[in-house]
C-alpha cells in the first residue's frame, strides 16, 4: 500500500453523521497523533468514525470520481471533444501508470487507514453496543475500499468464466490488503481470492455488530446486507448473494418517487448515502459529466447514443437520467441529468451520493437466481424493479437466456452513472462494445477513437499508480504495463 500521508479527521460536532466542515477538522498525520489523547472516549471514536464518511465523500472517491470513471471506461458515455477532455486517456483506454486512477487509490486507502486506526485503539473502550457500532462501521468501510481497489486494479473472481468462478482470476493479483494505520508499511498485493475472503469476513463481522438505529447516512444493517449481496454475486456465490438480498427489507423506489430521488426530494429505496451539503462538504458530484453555464448544460461526457435509445419513452428513468437540450444554440445533446441539480443545494451538481439502493439488491438477487436456473423467482425479483420503472412492463415472462439478458439490461438502465457499468461488464468476461456514434443527440458528431475493448484484454485491469510502485517496493505492476 502506498505510504500516503494520512490525515485524521476529528469533528467538534456529533451532528456530522454525514458531513464535515474543513473548519471542524483537526488535521494531524497519524504518525503524529498521541494515541492516549487522540481516542479515549466513545465520543472520540464516533468523531473518528465520522472521518470515514468525510474521506468517502471527497471528489477523488465517491464525491465525483467513482460516480463517473466506471461509466467513462465503459459503453455508457461519449466524450465531448469541445469540452475540457478530462479523463480522455481513461475513455480511450490509453491509461498508463501515470494517467491511471491514482487519486482514487490514494483516497480509498485513506479510508482503510482511518478504519484501521479506529480498530487498533478500540480496546480502550469497555464492551458496549456503542463500541460494537463503531467497530462495525470501520470494518464495513475497510471492506468496501478493498473491494473497489481489487475490482479496478485486479481481476474479479467470475471474470472470464461466468457464470462459474475462475481459478485463474482468483489466483491473480488483487489489491494490497491494508490492516494497519502505519503509513510507513509496505504491503504486497494479495490474490483476488484472499481479498474477497477478507472483504466478506469484514462485512459479515460488521453485520453482527452494526447498530439497528443507524440511519441511511451511515453504514447500517440494510446496507451491509446489500453490499454482501453484491460481493457474493461478484464472487460467484449465488446462494449467498440471494440469502443476503433476502435480508434487505427496504422496498424499491416507487415510480412516483423516482424522479425526486435524483434531486434530493426523497430517499426512496436508498440504503446508504453520503449527505452532501453546500455549507460543508460542497462536492460537485456531477462535475465530471457537465457544468451548468449561462448557455445551458455544458457536457464533458454525454449519454451514449445506443444507451439513450434503450430507455423507452414510458420508462421513468429517461426523464430522471437524461436531459436533451442544446448548449448555447448548438446541436442538442443527451446530457446526464442524474447528478445535475438538487432541490436542497444551490451548487451545481451538489447532491447526496446514493452508495447502494434497494433496486440493485433485487437485481443482484435476480441474477443469482437466474444463474442457478431458478427462473420463476428470478423473474419475480426483476419485476419488482421493472414494475416501478415503466408505465407497463415491456416484454415480461422471460426464461432462460432471454431472462438473463433482461436482467443485465435492467442493471444497465437502472445503475447507469452510479459506478457499476465497467464492473458489470468486466466480471462477466465480456467485451466493451461502443456504438459508432458521436456526441450529439441524433448520433452525429465524433465517434469514439476506439469502439471495442476485447474480452480478456489486459486493460480491464488498470495500472497500479507509478507513485505507489515508487514508494512501495513490495507492490507489483500489472503485466500489461510492465
Amino acid at each position: 500500500m502506498k505510504k500516503y500521508i494520512f490525515l485524521f479527521c476529528t469533528l467538534v460536532s456529533l451532528t456530522f453523521t454525514t458531513s464535515c466542515d474543513q473548519d471542524n477538522l483537526e488535521l494531524l498525520p497519524f504518525n503524529s497523533v498521541v494515541e492516549e489523547t487522540a481516542l479515549l472516549t466513545i465520543a472520540d471514536f464516533e468523531n473518528a468514525t465520522n472521518g470515514l464518511y468525510w474521506h468517502m465523500i471527497q471528489s477523488t472517491y465517491y464525491g465525483a470520481d467513482f460516480m463517473s470513471f466506471p461509466d467513462v471506461l465503459s459503453d455508457n458515455l461519449i466524450i465531448n471533444l469541445d469540452a475540457r477532455q478530462t479523463q480522455r486517456a481513461i475513455f480511450e483506454w490509453r491509461y498508463n501508470p501515470i494517467t491511471t486512477r491514482a487519486g482514487f487509490m490514494s483516497r480509498s486507502y485513506r479510508v482503510a487507514q482511518q478504519a484501521n486506526f479506529i480498530l487498533e485503539n478500540l480496546s480502550v473502550l469497555p464492551d458496549s453496543p456503542e463500541k460494537d457500532n463503531v467497530e462495525a462501521q470501520a470494518l464495513a468501510a475497510r471492506a468496501l475500499t478493498h473491494f473497489h481497489n481489487c475490482n479496478l486494479f485486479g481481476m474479479i473472481p467470475t471474470q472470464g468464466a461466468y457464470p462459474g468462478q475462475s481459478s485463474t482470476a482468483n489466483a491473480a493479483l488483487g489489491t494490497s490488503l491494508n490492516f494497519t494505520s502505519d503509513v510507513r508499511e509496505e504491503i504486497a498485493r494479495s490474490t483476488v481470492e484472499d481479498v474477497y475472503a477478507s472483504v466478506i469476513d469484514d462485512l459479515e463481522e460488521a453485520k453482527g455488530k452494526i447498530s439497528a438505529s443507524n440511519d441511511i447516512g451511515r453504514f447500517n444493517l440494510e446496507s451491509i446486507n446489500a453490499l454482501l449481496s453484491r460481493v457474493y454475486l461478484y464472487n460467484g456465490q449465488w446462494q449467498a448473494a440471494i440469502n443476503a438480498a433476502n435480508e434487505v427489507t427496504t422496498p424499491v423506489t416507487s415510480f412516483s418517487d423516482f424522479a425526486g430521488l435524483w434531486n434530493d426530494s426523497n430517499d426512496g429505496g436508498v440504503l446508504f448515502k453520503l449527505i452532501n451539503r453546500d455549507a460543508d462538504t460542497d462536492i460537485s458530484t456531477g462535475v465530471p459529466y457537465s457544468q451548468t453555464l449561462t448557455g445551458g448544460i455544458f457536457s464533458e461526457y454525454v449519454v451514449d447514443f445506443g444507451l439513450n435509445n434503450l430507455y423507452a419513452t414510458q420508462d421513468v428513468r429517461r426523464g430522471a437520467y437524461i436531459d436533451t437540450s442544446p448548449f448555447d444554440g448548438g446541436p442538442e445533446m443527451n446530457h446526464v441529468a442524474k447528478w445535475l441539480e438538487s432541490s436542497i443545494n444551490a451548487g451545481s451538481g451538489v447532491l447526496d451520493i446514493k452508495v447502494v439502493r434497494a433496486a440493485e439488491v433485487q437485481l443482484n438477487k435476480a441474477e443469482a437466481l437466474a444463474n442457478m436456473g431458478m427462473d420463476g423467482p428470478a423473474l419475480a425479483a426483476l419485476d419488482l424493479v421493472r414494475s416501478e420503472r415503466y408505465v407497463a412492463i415491456p416484454g415480461g415472462g422471460e426464461t432462460g437466456d432471454a431472462l438473463k439478458e433482461a436482467i443485465q439490461l435492467e442493471r444497465r438502465l437502472e445503475l447507469a452513472f452510479e459506478g457499476h457499468r465497467f464492473f458489470d461488464i468486466k466480471r462477466q468476461g465480456l467485451p466493451i462494445q461502443r456504438t459508432n456514434a458521436g456526441e450529439f443527440a441524433d448520433g452525429t458528431g465524433t465517434p469514439p477513437f476506439e469502439l471495442t475493448l476485447p474480452a480478456g484484454d489486459c486493460r480491464f485491469e488498470l495500472p497500479i499508480p507509478q507513485a505507489e510502485i515508487n514508494v512501495n517496493s513490495n507492490s507489483q505492476q500489472n503485466p500489461c504495463y510492465q
